[in-house]
């Protein structure tokens, strides 16, 4: 008999751990069932998901969390669930308020809590404070993540840091960056959800010092700084700058860039750069402990409240032919290392302690 898995998220949007939890759905191995639950819309994704059964919790807001948990509590009865994997903050507090204590818990950060939840409501510092066992398993999605929680919150029980990872598509040869050429005008792209955390009013501010230059930014991605950042490239006159809105096949077009740039004020593990790093691209980041750990410092860094450095950086790659090739070829071989089924084989190692 299949033991069966919940695995509960936010939403489906495009994201990272969205698409995490849905391309790991399509490459477990067949001992288990699975049952996915989404606390509201957007559900872009959903298509794309491949569970046994999927129920939505129809959260609207903090006042909802106690109906969202006894509508759990209810589908982990009927679906006789022997385990929950949760991702993000609210899922995972949800999950502790519905499940029976026999039931184990194990949930996924993945970012920095302290920046990403603590500092925007206080509140979830405590409800976290008070809501987290020693009974949970916690993963982290890097070594930062681990190292933020830990100060914040502090780690009680049984803890694992197992990287997030990027679809094989990725590193397929046919969209594969061979090589770097004098590139005019240079190309470069940044992929993310609009959102704070990104810091892309950095980013058009160092554009905006690159104005005379041959040098062009695509952002794809869509969230709500959509408008906002629309009136800055539409106010500042930044014409080589294009907001490109979501793409279906980013690793179809990646390749057509001549370098990756990301000015995050924090990250958790950062699947669109590592996206970036196994098709091929040189990548220009923001000078924060996640990035150093996941290119293992194979990028060139610039602070990020610093358009001025930004630019610098940016100039320094576009100038430098034999630098661009260095850390292309370097990014492909540390990528290796965020291979899907690596992701698959560690996490189903640890669905196993609780299964057996």
């Amino acid at each position: 008999m299949k033991a069966t898995v919940l695995h509960i998220i936010e939403s489906l949007v495009m994201g990272g751990a969205e698409v995490l939890l849905t391309e790991s759905l399509k490459g477990f191995s067949d001992q288990y069932r699975h049952v996915v639950v989404y606390m509201r819309p957007p559900v872009t994704l959903l298509p794309e998901v491949k569970a046994d059964k999927i129920y939505c919790l129809n959260y609207s807001g903090k006042y909802s969390l106690l109906k969202c948990a006894y509508r759990l509590k209810q589908i982990i009865k009927k679906e006789k669930i022997d385990l929950i994997h949760a991702h993000h903050y609210w899922p995972t507090l949800v999950s502790r308020l519905a499940k029976h204590k026999n039931i184990p818990l194990i949930f996924t950060v993945h970012n920095a809590l302290s920046k990403d939840a603590f500092e925007l409501n206080r509140l979830s510092y405590y409800a976290e404070k008070l809501t987290y066992s020693g009974n949970n398993h916690v993963v982290f999605v890097s070594e930062a993540v681990y190292k933020d929680y830990d100060r914040t919150i502090g780690v009680k029980g049984k803890a694992d840091v197992i990287y997030n990872f990027v679809s094989d598509q990725f590193y397929d040869a046919d969209f594969e960056k061979t090589e770097s050429q004098v590139a005019i005008p240079f190309r470069l792209v940044a992929v993310a959800t609009l959102k704070d955390q990104k810091n892309y009013p950095l980013l058009l501010a160092a554009m905006e010092l690159l104005k005379d230059d041959a040098i062009h930014l695509d952002i794809i991605g869509s969230g709500p700084l959509w408008s906002e950042l629309q009136n800055m490239i539409a106010t500042d006159g930044l014409e080589k700058v294009k907001l490109k809105g979501e793409q279906s096949s980013v690793h179809k077009l990646l390749h057509q860039y001549d370098g990756f740039i990301q000015a995050s004020s924090h990250e958790g593990f950062g699947i669109a750069m590592v996206e970036a790093m196994a098709i091929g691209l040189p990548c220009i980041l923001s000078d924060i402990e996640t990035h150093k750990e996941i290119t293992a410092g194979n990028a060139l860094f610039f602070d990020p409240k610093s358009p001025e450095e930004c630019a610098a950086k940016i100039k320094v790659l576009r100038d430098n032919l034999d630098l661009r090739n260095t850390l292309m070829g370097a990014g492909k071989v540390r990528a290796r290392a965020f291979r899907k089924q690596v992701y698959l084989d560690e996490i189903e190692a640890l669905y196993q302690q609780y299964l057996t």
